[in-house]
């Protein structure tokens, strides 16, 4: 039976494909159809949900161009006095906005199989038909109750800022295992897994063909890993929590609140544990999410490589944004050095080596041999992380910082210890410091 806020959203559904089909249909005689895609199509969406995808289906002889052109252009009209944005994927695609929900309509082909596929998000409408050919309407509840137990962890959704398990992924996992707690019962002991259900490609095949943690090869096409955003933290994780649900299953697996800390206590983890916090805060650039949050980890990674490379030592990082702003968070437990360090250089017995090492080291304070080995003692660049976090953010040659964001970096602040302490980065630092897992 349909919740209140399903019949809602099934409504609204309805009204949008009364209010497009027409409008299509009078500008181009040979559209063929707007078609309702993922969860809610299938059945499978968790209650709440005010997302949904119309794709707007079209003959094969029509170029991508118009193909997508027409598309846009049928929406708009259709939709014309009512919120939209545009939004970039493979092609142009309209969001439109009524209330509390919201449509992505994507122009797509019409096709029959993988093989008239024109664009990726063309295989969409075959994962609708194969997923409703398999799930019976207990398969679909599971699907539901996977999805509710895998966001309770944080590792359900396909973006890039989550690095988890799709919604169609889900699918085909309770697919492919028959019910949940058989999916569970296998998830617990996976290592390493590569899953075919339509036998495509034999394990080793599938293996050597893709290089993700974890493998679902897509039933309606062989040559796609359906799993390839799922990120080796996100799949221990699912598998972790399997293990403690067979243990001891319990509701809180699927229901729970998150624990965001008060400021108090925050800041109380911050002087407890007496390493050096340093929060890299930047507007964030004007890109999608799916930019924005592979940008971001990137730039995280540079810096703390750039850290590590000055001899400081970093504990742990973490990043986050709420869109508008970003924010890098360094912990470390070696941030003042002391002004010289020791350069090893070649064996003796290297002639060649050790006079190229002698020539590079002319300029350093002493060099000596200690045993076998030439030594160098020079000057250090740094010797406070601070500094030198501050001095690579506007020094950004060779870091390797993508350059889109590395404009905003370069214009960056940095908060030093219980400074950090704000509203805003709450459930943030709350993640990082107090993070327990069992």
């Amino acid at each position: 039976m349909q919740t209140v806020a399903e019949r809602k959203a099934a409504a609204v559904f309805r009204s949008a494909i009364r209010r497009i089909e027409p409008s299509a249909r009078e500008m181009a005689e040979s559209f063929s159809a707007a078609k309702l895609a993922g969860s809610l199509a299938n059945g499978t969406n968790l209650s709440g949900g005010n997302e949904f995808d119309i794709f707007l289906l079209f003959p094969r002889h029509y170029s991508h161009h118009d193909m997508t052109m027409n598309g846009l252009s049928y929406a708009r009209r259709a939709f014309a006095g009512m919120r939209m944005e545009s939004r970039y994927a493979e092609h142009p695609y309209l969001q439109v906005f009524s209330g509390k929900f919201h449509a992505d309509i994507v122009p797509a082909y019409k096709i029959e199989s993988i093989e008239q596929r024109g664009s990726s998000v063309d295989r969409s409408q075959l994962h609708t038909e194969y997923v409703n050919s398999k799930l019976d309407e207990k398969g679909k509840t599971d699907v539901r109750l996977l999805k509710r137990f895998m966001k309770n962890f944080g590792i359900y959704g396909a973006e890039l800022r989550v690095e988890g398990f799709s919604g169609y992924l889900c699918e085909l996992l309770v697919i492919v295992y028959g019910s949940l707690y058989m999916l569970m019962r296998e998830a617990s002991k996976w290592n390493n897994p590569a899953i075919d259900m339509e036998k495509h490609l034999k394990y080793g095949e599938a293996r050597k063909k893709f290089a993700s943690p974890l493998v679902v090869i897509d039933p309606t096409d062989p040559t796609r890993n359906v799993a390839a955003v799922v990120a080796q933290t996100s799949l221990s994780r699912f598998v972790f929590e399997c293990r403690r649900f067979l243990a001891s299953p319990s509701e809180k697996f699927f229901f729970s609140e998150k624990n965001v800390r008060s400021a108090k206590a925050i800041a109380g983890a911050i002087a407890e544990r007496k390493t050096r916090c340093l929060l890299l805060c930047f507007d964030a650039p004007k890109v999608v999410p799916d930019v924005l949050w592979p940008q971001l980890k990137k730039t995280t990674h540079a810096l703390y490589a750039r850290l590590e490379e000055l001899d400081f030592s970093v504990f742990g990082s973490y990043y986050w944004s709420d869109g508008k702003e970003c924010a890098v968070l360094f912990e470390l437990d070696r941030w003042e050095l002391p002004s010289v360090k020791k350069s090893p250089g070649p064996q003796i017995r290297f002639a060649s080596d050790m006079e190229a090492f002698v020539s590079k080291h002319k300029n350093s304070l002493n060099l000596h041999l200690e045993h076998d080995r030439i030594v160098a003692v020079d000057r250090r660049e740094f010797v406070d992380a601070e500094v030198a976090l501050h001095h690579a953010t506007r020094n950004q040659a060779g870091i390797g910082l993508p350059q889109t964001m590395g404009k905003m970096v370069s214009k960056s602040k940095i908060i030093e210890g219980t400074g950090m302490v704000r509203a805003k980065y709450a459930e943030f630092l709350s993640d990082y410091f107090f993070m327990r897992i069992a």
